[in-house]
């Protein structure tokens, strides 16, 4: 919302600025004139921007040529519109409150005043921006189906599952194979430790010890000794040792 409200109002002062610099070239300045064309694009674009959310929501799943073209009309129509509802309350609020004369009575005038192409340039930011909102809507899904894919396939008695990285508390090695300790009991995969922990979330899991992988959430107290080693204090009762060489692992929780 501060994001799309910030860019609207960058592209209205930046279209009072050209309107300036065309008025001073015509000799005649209407500070009365741009502030009214101000505040109708800044009202404009901001009631639009709902309906643009929705023509983005669209062309974020179809963006070819046809669908550029299409946007462009809508984007110059916009326009249009806009310039038309900013000139009919510019020669209303000019001769009714003001009574005074415009200079952008001329239509060619009023255009160049309040920029069409700084208004498609806003309409086309709006759309953009729409756009980049939805992909990054997806991006949670897309780490979702990532997360699936690193669930952890373990064996028990001839059968085989899948176990979820959050069930582990912690892993252990043990000769030629690790053990996985969960709440739901032991269960053993032939791979090495180092191997293993570069499948799980490194924020969440911590090597703390040569023998030793850490799930974080289920630690409860770490028990330093003088010498910088110590014992690690688990929520199910379980104490772990671990060595000074990870303790910088554990400055991290």
């Amino acid at each position: 919302m501060q994001r799309r409200l910030t860019l609207i109002t960058l592209f209205v002062l930046l279209n009072m600025g050209i309107g300036r610099m065309f008025q001073e070239s015509l000799g005649v300045t209407c500070f009365s004139e741009l502030s009214i064309l101000a505040i109708t694009s800044f009202f404009f674009w901001n009631i639009s921007s709902n309906q643009i959310k929705v023509w983005a929501e669209k062309w974020a799943f179809d963006t070819t040529g046809k669908s550029i073209l299409v946007q462009g009309g809508i984007g110059f129509s916009a326009t249009v519109i806009n310039i038309f509802i900013g000139q009919l309350l510019v020669v209303f609020l000019m001769t009714t409150v003001y009574q005074c004369t415009s200079p952008s009575f001329n239509i060619l005038n009023a255009s160049l005043t309040n920029n069409v192409a700084v208004n498609l340039l806003c309409y086309f930011s709006l759309l953009f921006y729409f756009v980049s909102v939805k992909k990054d809507q997806h991006v949670p899904q897309q780490n979702d189906t990532i997360a699936q894919k690193r669930r952890v396939t373990v064996s028990k008695k001839g059968s085989q599952f899948l176990l979820e990285p959050n069930e582990i508390v912690y892993v252990e090695t043990s000769n030629n194979c690790i053990v996985l300790h969960t709440e739901k009991g032991r269960f053993v995969k032939y791979q090495s430790l180092r191997s293993f922990s570069r499948t799980l979330c490194p924020n969440t899991f911590k090597r703390i010890h040569r023998s030793y992988l850490v799930n974080s959430e289920f630690i409860d107290q770490i028990q330093k000794n003088n010498n910088g080693d110590g014992k690690i204090h688990l929520k199910t009762g379980d104490h772990l040792k671990f060595s000074r060489t990870y303790l910088q692992e554990l400055s991290h929780i």
